[in-house]
């Protein structure tokens, strides 16, 4: 069984990796149903190893669907908390791979273990770790720009 903060975490997993609103929720209702199927009994919530895998999966299928000319930045009807810059978010999405992308959201957004993300991902702990030190550089640049630009 998944619990709610569970799938919370996979609507926001796709909110976050794919900007795009309409193809996020999609992805998200697709993941939540692989994710109960995943359990191995319908008492049992998934691993953490398990969902990273289901949403790996469902990234890949849905990322494909994305309008290729789509915007660069965050949806207007994102209500984002205050001090949160969407702007920032949107340019590291253009500077970074999907494996920066996804890492960071799993990693830092979400708080799964890095040792849960590199076996749900299928790749080895030092490439995941790799990728969450680049991304977050990435991101620190993105922000660097946004505050610069606002000043």
């Amino acid at each position: 069984m998944l619990s709610d903060e569970q799938a919370r975490g996979i609507a926001l997993f796709f909110l976050f990796s794919l900007m795009d609103e309409k193809t996020a929720l999609a992805a998200a209702h697709k993941a939540v149903a692989s994710a109960k199927a995943a359990a191995p009994k319908a008492s049992q919530t998934p691993s953490e190893t398990a969902i990273v895998t289901v949403l790996r999966k469902t990234f890949e299928t849905h990322r494909k669907l994305l309008p290729r000319n789509r915007p660069t930045e965050a949806p207007l009807s994102w209500k984002l908390p205050p001090g949160i810059d969407a702007q920032a978010w949107a340019k590291f999405h253009q500077d970074s791979s999907d494996g920066e992308i996804v890492a960071i959201v799993l990693a830092k957004v979400l708080g799964f273990s890095e040792e849960a993300i590199a076996e749900g991902l299928n790749v080895s702990l030092g490439t995941l770790k790799y990728r969450i030190g680049k991304g977050m550089r990435q991101l620190g640049a993105a922000l660097g720009r946004s505050h610069t630009a606002r000043a």
